[in-house]
């Protein structure tokens, strides 16, 4: 079976909110038509950060619906953020918005999510989850509430900032143990269980989360917006995130489908492995 994958979609940052829902539509499902031009695949990853609006991750949804005979997605920290005072009063939570993703995107009979689920399909084994993170000591809280927009956008009724942070990362943990003696082919996550031994950066409490044990053969993950694939202790990790549009050297206007060549070494396309 070979599975095409990618993360950190950002496609509002490509193809902006626009009040002509007509065009945004139009161009939305063009930049996905050109970003899976490559595809490869029976199936379909995507493994969160679509957009900080939920008709358009649904218009992704639809799009690559058409193309893949399967689509698994998880979401990511900003699928939960809500920057309007019209998607507060509409989602009341970060956890309502997600939610309501998930119902409009089980109205696309071969799309599934993995959050805190799994999946079996054509005798493969998939799960998955955002897996939220865990500040670790006054630096990864720091971080967290002075640099990162999570503390900002995030919202979780009858939490505060950091107490809603905590309790989502315990649904995620609460679930993930129960996984220990069960067979996986692929994991999903948005948030990786470990650093990236090719990332630039410093690890990053709100970057990774700590499991006790990886037991799939391959995992693909996101979040730190970095583009490649390692092997940890037998496992596989695939890494394919597309990030903002200026962290592109040949920067693409906004508003525009990107050219084949977009970058000295990032590319704007799916990648691909086989199991």
């Amino acid at each position: 079976m070979k599975i095409d994958y990618v993360s950190d979609l950002h496609i509002n940052h490509w193809i902006p909110w626009n009040n002509n829902q007509l065009k945004w539509e139009k161009r939305t499902r063009e930049l996905v038509k050109r970003l899976i031009s490559n595809r490869n695949g029976e199936v379909l990853i995507i493994a969160g950060d679509f957009t900080e609006w939920n008709q358009q991750a649904i218009w992704v949804l639809d799009e690559v619906a058409k193309q893949y005979e399967k689509v698994y997605f998880t979401h990511g920290n900003h699928d939960l953020y809500l920057l309007s005072k019209n998607q507060k009063r509409k989602y009341s939570d970060s956890l309502g918005r997600v939610n309501d993703l998930v119902k409009k995107a089980g109205d696309i009979k071969n799309v599934t999510p993995l959050i805190k689920s799994m999946d079996t399909f054509k005798g493969k084994v998939f799960a998955g989850d955002v897996m939220w993170y865990l500040p670790k000591g006054i630096e990864g809280w720091d971080f967290f509430k002075g640099v990162s927009n999570d503390s900002n956008y995030i919202s979780i009724n009858g939490y505060s900032k950091e107490d809603g942070v905590r309790a989502m990362w315990k649904d995620s943990m609460d679930w993930y143990e129960t996984l220990e003696k069960t067979h996986i082919d692929v994991f999903v996550s948005h948030v990786p269980p470990v650093h990236n031994p090719f990332s630039p950066f410093e690890p990053n409490s709100c970057y990774m989360v700590d499991v006790p044990f990886i037991n799939a053969k391959h995992w693909i993950c996101g979040h730190e917006h970095l583009q490649t694939e390692f092997n940890h202790e037998g496992t596989s990790f695939h890494m394919n995130c597309i990030g903002y549009p200026y962290d592109y050297d040949k920067y693409p206007s906004v508003n525009e489908i990107p050219g084949n060549e977009v970058d000295t070494y990032k590319k704007f396309e799916v990648k691909t492995f086989e199991i």
